[in-house]
């Protein structure tokens, strides 16, 4: 061998490290890039999930959410009606009393003006008689306070029916 073959075959061999060199470096870059894009897929893969989650997590409250509050709404809509025929009960009865108690006034004041008619009628001959004068006084005034009485009240139930 001479020299010129030793050279051709020290260059041959720098020449294949050389070589060797790059394709090692190129695929050391070629793993490196794979490496990322599948660091990069993993990442994408990841976040994708946990916004999927999220968004199936939300959804999920937001369902319990309105299932509570429908549920509170139908409660609050029971208790209103509850609440309606309690007040429309309440009311039916004061009225009753109220058209009740319009009635004994009635009475009470057909009984005075049957009194006064027969006190009228009577005239000058129940002179003689004081007892029976001052039973019908004591009628008339018992009447009054009846009367008196029963304005008092309607007027209370009348109050309690503006108040509802």
């Amino acid at each position: 061998m001479n020299d010129q073959d030793l050279i051709h075959s020290t260059r041959s061999q720098v020449q294949r490290q050389q070589l060797s060199n790059k394709t090692k470096s190129g695929k050391k870059l070629r793993g490196e890039r794979q490496k990322t894009a599948v660091s990069f897929l993993l990442i994408l893969l990841l976040w994708g999930g946990l916004v999927c989650g999220g968004y199936f997590l939300a959804r999920e409250h937001l369902r319990k959410t309105e299932q509570h509050v429908s549920n509170q709404i139908n409660e609050l809509k029971l208790q209103n009606q509850r609440i309606e025929s309690e007040i429309t009960g309440a009311m039916q009865l004061f009225h009753q009393e109220l058209e009740n108690y319009k009635e004994e006034m009635r009475q009470i004041r057909s009984e005075m003006q049957m009194i006064q008619e027969e006190l009228e009628l009577t005239g000058e001959s129940i002179t003689g008689t004081d007892q029976t004068r001052q039973s019908l006084q004591e009628r008339i005034t018992e009447l009054d306070k009846q009367l008196a009485a029963l304005k008092e009240q309607i007027r209370k139930l009348e109050e309690a029916v503006r108040a509802l």
